[in-house]
């Protein structure tokens, strides 16, 4: 199993929970998001600009969408911001599930459609949120009840299967995918995560079809076989709580991982963190609102 370590990038924002990065191909740009701190930050690498935009009620998942500006998840809103000036340009939608649940992480599916859940925030965590896609014209459609804490979401190279984490689970689930009508077409199988230190948070997916899971708690993201189950590779991050990842950079071979502060933060804990890889993620999605 090969295995790497990041790099926490400490001239960039440090977040209090720091979640969903992800590269704009377009622009050169990383987004994330500080969900305690209300925050979307940007960063470009290529000269190092840096933004923050102020938003309120936790935001916790960002999107690209095909008009230039993205997407991100409030607590109970969809919401389309600007990136250039920080404003809000429309909500597309708002879910009430009460005010223990809210938004947690989301993706564009391979016709341009937001999937995006939800978390029941108190503990012990209750199975009492959502796994909702929002259709292009704006019809919300629940895919999965039952939930507690809606977490990674990525598709196979074809679109059709959908692989999906709800952290408590310890588990990587697989369905069968149908991409025209946006539909689970059934739960094919399951990767046991329950033998690794710490819970299965956000997850991207690499050119060879291998999943990157980061692991809160567990200070690494795993790099997972999907088809044998095993893991092939790993990254230490030296902060505990490692939240999600993305691949950006002109290649895509950078892994960008985000990452949380504790009670009593370390001294790397909320910052971001990259290490370059011999391996090349896929650009991601963008949707069509």
């Amino acid at each position: 199993m090969n295995s790497e370590s990041a790099i926490p990038l400490v001239n960039l924002p440090r977040s209090r929970l720091g979640e969903g990065p992800i590269w704009d191909y377009t622009r050169g740009v990383l987004y994330w998001v500080d969900i305690n701190g209300g925050y979307v930050h940007m960063f470009r690498p290529m000269d190092g600009f840096t933004r923050s935009i102020k938003i309120d009620q936790m935001p916790s998942c960002i999107a690209l969408n095909n008009d230039g500006n993205v997407i991100v998840t409030v607590k109970d809103r969809v919401i389309v911001l600007n990136p250039d000036n920080g404003s809000v340009v429309r909500t597309l939608v708002t879910i009430d599930e009460g005010p223990d649940n809210r938004f947690n992480d989301c993706r564009c599916d391979p016709l341009g459609r937001l999937v995006a859940g939800t978390m029941y925030m108190p503990m012990p965590r209750k199975p009492q949120a959502s796994l909702y896609i929002i259709d292009h014209d704006l019809k919300v459609r629940r895919l999965l009840s039952g939930v507690m804490v809606s977490n990674g979401l990525t598709w196979s190279g074809d679109g059709s299967t959908m692989y999906y984490i709800d952290s408590p689970t310890r588990r990587i689930a697989i369905y069968n995918y149908d991409v025209k009508g946006g539909e689970l077409m059934g739960l094919r199988d399951v990767i046991d995560l329950s033998s690794m230190q710490g819970n299965p948070d956000g997850m991207t997916i690499d050119s060879e079809g291998y999943l990157w899971v980061a692991l809160w708690g567990g200070g690494r993201v795993i790099r997972v076989n999907p088809v044998n189950k095993t893991i092939a590779g790993s990254v230490a991050v030296n902060a505990r709580y490692t939240s999600s990842c993305t691949f950006g950079g002109g290649d895509l071979s950078t892994l960008f991982i985000s990452t949380a502060m504790g009670e009593t933060p370390l001294e790397y804990e909320g910052y971001l963190f990259r290490v370059d890889l011999k391996v090349s993620g896929v650009r991601q999605y963008t949707c069509n609102y």
